[in-house]
């Protein structure tokens, strides 16, 4: 049974904590609920209400939450790097649609900037 060690009520991350005495093994897990987040991208894609910055050269396309981010983190992709943008999107659209602010795809024409609005300082 894991150990809980801290939630950061900010970013809806816990963090736990498991030992395994037989194997030495020890294990960080991190858990989210991500209804919320779910719920908010969702109803942003069925409103258009990020579509018309598109043209204006801003759009709010994924809200990416930290858990995904570490997830995405796992496959290479660093959100940060802009190397990674079109792998990024490609991710987003294959495996993570449910947090996409839009109906529409973005096929990494333009340039993408990434901004951490979850970051502490």
């Amino acid at each position: 049974m894991p150990e809980f060690l801290e939630y950061d009520p900010f970013t809806g991350l816990r963090t736990d904590f498991s030992f395994n005495e037989e194997s030495g093994d020890a294990t960080i897990h991190y858990t989210s609920d991500l209804q919320a987040v779910v719920d908010h991208t969702r109803a942003l894609a069925n409103d258009g209400a990020t579509d018309g910055g598109i043209k204006r050269g801003w759009w709010l396309y994924a809200k990416i939450p930290p858990v995904v981010q570490l997830q995405m983190r796992a496959k290479g992709i660093n959100i940060h790097d802009r190397d990674s943008t079109n792998r990024m999107i490609a991710e987003i659209n294959a495996n993570y649609p449910h947090l996409k602010c839009t109906q529409k795809v973005d096929q990494g024409k333009k340039l993408i900037q990434v901004h951490d609005l979850g970051a502490k300082s």
